[in-house]
């Protein structure tokens, strides 16, 4: 059995990825449809829906729906992002088409009841205060309402407490049949599993989806900027980005080498000049966040208050050192290897895989060899690292910033960079 991408006749698609000796699997539906598309009376619907998923489905409770999927040594979960929500699951080969079944449940045959709503809106207000009280997380949506203000992407993926309480069950009804259409769902499994099996499964549960237009969501307007919340903590946290590839760009393949040059690991750029050169952090890391229309090249940093301006600085120096001059040779090696290796080592994760090949399918329509991406990794230059740094450098630039109101000097001299 090969690597195969199947279409049902209404378009849905599957992804088939065996892998040869494995005796479990990684499987998954995954929807384009995410807090992008939330208008900002319903911010959040998106991420509640999939909260709602564990509420019971089909012929079972709740209780009964975890029990069933425990007795069958399943482990599912979801998840949902700005531009996709997923429902996955982990089994044995023979369970595969128990996990699809079930994921149908929840998607046509969920039990939505009001209280237990209102419950769940409870259990997602802890979440995001788990959130607020973590400032290496909040940074991060501060960053992104700077980013994208005014915007869907500048809302957080858990909305806010106004407007979850605008969301009712029709609500939920709704939001489903306006984006459950057959060009925005991909299945996709791959490890152990039986091929025709999941065709026929995928057929009878998701082949009666008619195709429909769904909502547009806006175009992403990223803005120069920045956001700082003043908090009594031991350090400062803060979190710079500019612009970079987007997720479906041929650029893609460069932006990644320059992410692991820059801020990537420990032989890079800023672990060795902030950290090991001069102690000014524990924790620095550069980031590629990519969307179907923006990309940004983002670094994180914690440090004291007092250092904070100096982190800022040597940052924008590095990042207009990569600019001027390129990466060297030897810099370029080494983050091939390294990106080299964390995709072989994807490749013995059924999960990786199995997400993996849904970005394929949404962003290029088709299941690439992974001999393909590796060649396409190698062939790229010093030069073009070296040009997405200088386009990096023209912005918009963001910036943002939590903790002692003594750090937050870092963003003004960000922003004179």
């Amino acid at each position: 059995m090969d690597l195969e991408l199947v279409r049902l006749p209404n378009g849905v698609r599957i992804a088939l990825d065996p892998m040869p000796g494995l005796a479990t699997a990684a499987l998954g539906v995954w929807q384009r449809v995410g807090a992008r598309w939330e208008p900002a009376a319903l911010n959040g619907v998106a991420h509640l829906f999939e909260h709602m998923a564990f509420k019971g489905a089909g012929s079972r409770d709740a209780r009964q729906f975890a029990e069933a999927v425990e007795n069958a040594g399943c482990v599912m979960n979801a998840a949902t992002g700005y531009e996709r929500t997923a429902y996955y699951a982990r089994c044995v080969a023979e369970q595969t088409p128990f996990a699809l079944e079930i994921i149908a449940d929840i998607l046509f045959e969920p039990h939505w009841a009001a209280d237990d709503l209102e419950k769940e809106k409870g259990v997602v207000a802890q979440e995001r205060g788990e959130a607020f009280d973590a400032p290496d997380d909040r940074v991060f949506e501060l960053h992104q309402s700077a980013l994208y203000k005014d915007q869907p992407l500048g809302r957080p993926i858990l909305g806010t407490d106004e407007a979850l309480r605008n969301i009712s069950v029709q609500t939920l009804i709704d939001f489903r049949s306006a984006h459950m259409t057959p060009d925005r769902v991909v299945i996709s499994v791959a490890g152990a599993f039986d091929r025709d099996t999941i065709i026929e499964a995928a057929t009878r549960r998701f082949g009666h989806l008619s195709a429909k237009d769904a909502p547009v969501s806006e175009v992403a307007r990223p803005l120069a900027g920045h956001a700082s919340e003043t908090r009594k903590l031991e350090q400062t946290h803060l979190v710079f980005s500019w612009p970079a590839p987007s997720s479906g760009s041929d650029g893609i393949y460069a932006a990644r080498l320059l992410s692991e040059i820059f801020g990537g690991g420990m032989s890079s750029r800023l672990f060795q000049e902030v950290r090991e050169t001069r102690g000014l952090v524990y924790a620095i890391d550069s980031a590629l966040d990519v969307l179907e229309d923006d990309g940004r090249l983002s670094v994180y940093a914690g440090c004291s208050a007092q250092h904070a301006r100096e982190v800022s600085q040597i940052v924008g120096d590095q990042l207009a050192l990569m600019a001027a001059k390129g990466p060297t040779e030897a810099e370029l090696t080494r983050a091939k290897a390294v990106t080299r290796s964390s995709m072989l080592m994807g490749l013995e994760a059924p999960s990786a895989r199995a997400e993996a090949r849904v970005s394929q399918i949404f962003l290029r329509d088709k299941l690439s060899d992974f001999a393909e991406l590796r060649a396409r990794m190698d062939a790229v230059t010093c030069e073009e690292i070296q040009a997405l740094a200088a386009k990096a450098l023209e912005g918009p630039a963001c910036g943002a910033a939590i903790g002692p109101k003594a750090g937050h000097g870092a963003l003004e001299a960000f922003g004179a960079k």
